[in-house]
């Protein structure tokens, strides 16, 4: 007989028309959600294009001189900042010149400043009493030689130095020298680094259709490890928790040994050395009875949620059977991922035009502008920002739901006599017929969350300029951010459930969410355990898609004409074919892990409507769990 544990009973009857699957009679959802989602979208298109139409990204870009002029901006006629000396403490002595000098002895126009009287000058002829030289191979040297000039010189302020430079961004000026030691230091110039990146470059283009080919071999190799939890996942798991059993039971034994080591030292001496082995005889005899007391807990609860780790084993199988049957939803992670992609280039972009509505100028300390807002101006950056922040977690709140929704509808049409139809479509049409609302509403309450955390690292930052290292103000926002990340990791496990939710009983997303917390709170040892193991066979599948395909790819580099005599080394191609593969198997495995916490949210329902009436909902059941129904109705 299967005893029902009284925590894990549901807290109030399930609509028995969850008998059939998730509701058909579906309403929109959380409308005023919808709407104002859709206000924000247009108020952040709104306010890009006022930063495309009167924003000034390019003084942003600029380089600034001592007097905060913006060199080619400000001062057409000089496009070009030249630095005294490259070292931070001359960074707020800077002059822009019509172009960089080519040589100590070369001439250049500048335009003076409050700092830089005259135009550079050249420092190796200066008449000093000095042993320092004027060295580019070191800024320290560099910095030694003019301080001893302008320390021997009259209006030292105004003395800056000529050397060959090269303008770098088309913005400032950089020494030549530091440039051809910058080059010679990577060997970017010399046979070395060349001769490597051509051949990379070749031996890529050799293995072009090996690299290619492992997009569709670590897509086998997923479906693959789907059949391999399939079958031997109940193995894998068994024998993860027999080598846990072994591997504690060996650390208890070699304690003990330990033990009987220093208490046979300490009984044959009676020497200082001795007081030690006593010490540690005992200590280790301490820790032996808190090992062996752990593993008398670890088999008392080992036989406690026996039945739910066969049932979290089976939940594993049933959302590989999902996979098998639904190649189509391979689709929606990638779609997605590329309207992540486009947002953020776009939001990037965006806020480059906005930042530069506000006043953009340099204040002659650093030649980097510095912006000021105004209460207008600021609060549009911060809304675009959390704009930003919410339009992304409605994409992945998006993808969440299809995949969830598609499980639902496959996980009851599985029983004896049923036939399966593709519910992709029909996940993506209710997605955006009737729930778009309660998905903006879950993003939102994310987008808050991830707000908050963003701004108090805003506030760290803050805090540590103005009252440096300070440890209590530092460990006080630590605490803060933990706290909040914490929170926010809650709030996307209870999204992603409430979503599943949505799914299965078309609630708004109040509702739903308080379902889904209730649902986790009365079956927390079901869903840690399928979440844990769900985890580590999501870890494993992506090691095993990966390196198989670089072994496999590698197989064929090193024995198969023409790649054999061909490549210069199969490294970099292996690499290449690694990176393919995994992120396949994170496609794999996102689908994988949602599809888990779907499984079980439909069998805890599917649960209680089989005790609601009379053991009747089995017949829906995928064979995978169809056991735990037999059991129940012959109890």
């Amino acid at each position: 007989m299967k005893v029902q544990d009284a925590s894990e009973k549901q807290a109030k009857p399930i609509d028995s028309r969850l008998m059939n699957g998730p509701l058909q009679d579906r309403h929109c959802t959380d409308i005023i959600c919808c709407l104002l989602f859709i206000a924000s979208f247009i108020f952040m298109w709104y306010i890009a294009i006022t930063g495309y139409t009167l924003g000034k990204p390019e003084r942003i870009l600029a380089a600034y001189d001592s007097d905060g002029n913006a060199c080619d901006l400000d001062l057409p006629d000089y496009p070009l900042l030249y630095f005294p000396i490259i070292h931070p403490d001359y960074y707020n002595k800077t002059v822009c010149v019509e172009r960089c000098p080519a040589n100590t002895s070369d001439t250049v126009k500048c335009q003076t400043n409050k700092n830089i009287t005259s135009c550079p000058r050249d420092c190796t002829k200066v008449s000093v009493n000095t042993s320092a030289t004027f060295d580019f191979t070191s800024i320290d040297s560099m910095k030694t030689y003019v301080d001893t000039i302008t320390s021997s010189v009259s209006n030292p302020e105004n003395w800056i130095c000529l050397y060959g430079s090269e303008p770098i961004f088309s913005r400032a000026c950089f020494p030549s020298t530091a440039l051809e030691i910058l080059n010679q230091t990577s060997n970017f110039s010399s046979s070395v680094d060349l001769n490597r990146l051509t051949s990379w470059l070749y031996d890529l283009s050799v293995a072009k259709y090996i690299i290619l080919a492992s997009f569709f071999i670590a897509f086998g190799l997923g479906l693959i490890y789907m059949v391999i939890l399939r079958f031997l996942g109940g193995l894998f798991v068994w024998l993860t928790i027999l080598l846990y059993f072994v591997g504690i039971s060996v650390l208890a034994g070699y304690t003990w040994d330990q033990h009987l080591y220093y208490l046979n030292d300490s009984q044959q001496s009676a020497s200082a050395g001795s007081t030690n082995a006593s010490d540690n005889a005992k200590a280790l005899e301490y820790i032996f009875y808190i090992e062996i007391a752990w593993i008398a807990f670890s088999i008392l609860a080992f036989f406690c949620i026996f039945n739910k780790i066969r049932l979290a084993i089976g939940v594993v199988k049933t959302a590989t059977l999902y996979v098998r049957d639904n190649f189509s939803v391979m689709i929606v992670p990638p779609v997605i991922g590329v309207c992540l992609g486009v947002l953020w280039v776009w939001w990037i972009v965006s806020v480059v035009f906005i930042v530069g509505l506000g006043d953009i100028k340099g204040d002659g300390s650093t030649p980097f502008a510095s912006v000021t807002f105004d209460n207008t101006t600021r609060n549009m950056v911060y809304y675009f920002m959390f704009g930003g922040l919410w339009k992304q977690a409605f994409l992945l709140a998006l993808n969440q739901f299809i995949i969830g929704c598609s499980v639902c509808i496959w996980y009851f049409n599985q029983g004896p006599g049923q036939s399966y139809t593709g519910n992709l479509f029909q996940s993506i049409y209710w997605a955006f017929r009737y729930h778009l609302g309660s998905l903006a509403f879950g993003s939102f309450i994310l987008a808050v969350v991830q707000f908050i955390r963003l701004m108090l690292e805003y506030a760290k930052y803050q805090a540590k300029q103005m009252s440096g290292d300070n440890k209590c103000t530092k460990c006080i926002l630590d605490c803060l951010s933990c706290l909040v990340a914490c929170f926010e990791r809650f709030i996307e496990f209870l999204n992603k459930n409430a979503y599943i939710q949505i799914a299965l009983t078309s609630k708004s997303f109040c509702p739903a969410a308080k379902d889904a917390f209730e649902s986790i709170w009365a079956n927390t040892m079901r869903y840690s355990l399928v979440s844990g193991i769900g985890s580590i066979f999501t870890f494993i599948g992506k090691l095993f898609v990966g390196f198989a395909t670089v072994l496999f790819s590698y197989e064929i580099f090193i024995n198969v004409e023409p790649y054999k005599t061909d490549l210069a080394s199969p490294i970099v191609p292996s690499i290449v074919c690694f990176i393919i593969a995994y992120m396949v198997a994170i496609l794999f495995m996102s689908i994988y892990q949602m599809a888990c916490d779907a499984v079980l949210t439909c069998f805890i329902y599917d649960e209680e409507l089989n005790k609601q009436n009379g053991g009747m909902s089995a017949q829906h059941c995928p064979e995978t769990l169809r056991e735990w129904f037999d059991s129940t109705q012959s109890s």
